[in-house]
């Protein structure tokens, strides 16, 4: 009797001849995944049965009846396959430990396949403990379950991403290191080199005036340029010293607007 591995390896071939890799899942990592499933269960069905005594305590006997049997019913039958039809193959159990059922060549399980292996669950349950699905997923070797041979599908790892590795080819060599980067800096204008000496608050002020210049009456420009007097001669003392602090405002403007340093002075 061969024993399957906590964690063999499915190879899967396309039609396109790409082989993949799938990682078994253990024994041990479906169990628990399936006592976080029994435990949901239980709690689902303890909802129902509360439910129902509800109803049975208002005198609706037949009704409270109805509701625990058709409502275990369908939990019992639906968890499992609502969850891997409509979820990719995963049951919340499975999803939290990674896990997924999958078709025998990979592909992503029918709602079929997912109704046959969760109604041959029942055989696979006795006697109790999944008795019988323990002996059939020891026996083939492939862990597999009763369910799982009826169906045609396997439970595999989950696996967020397809890896180099996984292509023919096995993993690829490590690529050279790239060569250093050739950027190339233009260097700064002298009209760029200027305004960087000047305080970075007046260069604000500057940058903000010369985009609402042609929106701005000349009296207003003046009284501007008027309360930025200090700062102005420091930053431009010949300009402003000939032609006042208005010139000075606007010559700024100017080399921050073109960039260029044509007639800066030297400071």
């Amino acid at each position: 009797m061969s024993q399957p591995l906590p964690d063999s390896e499915l190879v899967v071939a396309t039609p396109e001849r790409v082989s993949f890799d799938y990682q078994v899942a253990g024994l041990a990592t479906r169990g628990i995944a399936q006592i976080l499933d029994l435990l949901i269960l239980f709690g689902v069905l303890a909802g129902v049965y509360f439910a129902a005594i509800a109803v049975g305590a208002s005198g609706l006997d037949a009704v409270a009846y109805l509701i625990a049997i058709l409502g275990s019913f369908l939990v019992i039958f639906g968890y499992h396959w609502t969850c891997e039809a409509f979820w990719s193959g995963q049951t919340i159990g499975k999803k939290v430990f990674r896990l997924r059922a999958v078709g025998d060549r990979g592909e992503p399980m029918t709602f079929v396949q997912a109704g046959i292996r969760n109604i041959v669950r029942l055989v696979d349950f006795l006697p109790y403990g999944y008795g019988v699905g323990l002996v059939v997923l020891f026996i083939n070797g492939r862990g597999k379950r009763l369910g799982d041979l009826a169906a045609g599908t396997i439970v595999v790892k989950d696996s967020d991403y397809v890896w180099l590795w996984q292509l023919p080819g096995g993993r690829p060599s490590d690529p050279p290191a790239p060569p250093a980067s050739q950027a190339v800096y233009a260097p700064a204008t002298p009209a760029e080199l200027f305004l960087r000496r000047l305080d970075p608050e007046l260069r604000r002020f500057v940058t903000s005036y010369g985009r609402r210049r042609p929106e701005l009456p000349p009296v207003l420009r003046a009284q501007l340029a008027s309360q930025l007097q200090a700062s102005l001669q420091a930053a431009a003392p010949d300009v402003f010293n000939q032609y006042g602090p208005l010139a000075a405002l606007d010559y700024l403007a100017d080399l921050e607007r073109t960039g260029r340093a044509q007639g800066a002075p030297d400071q």
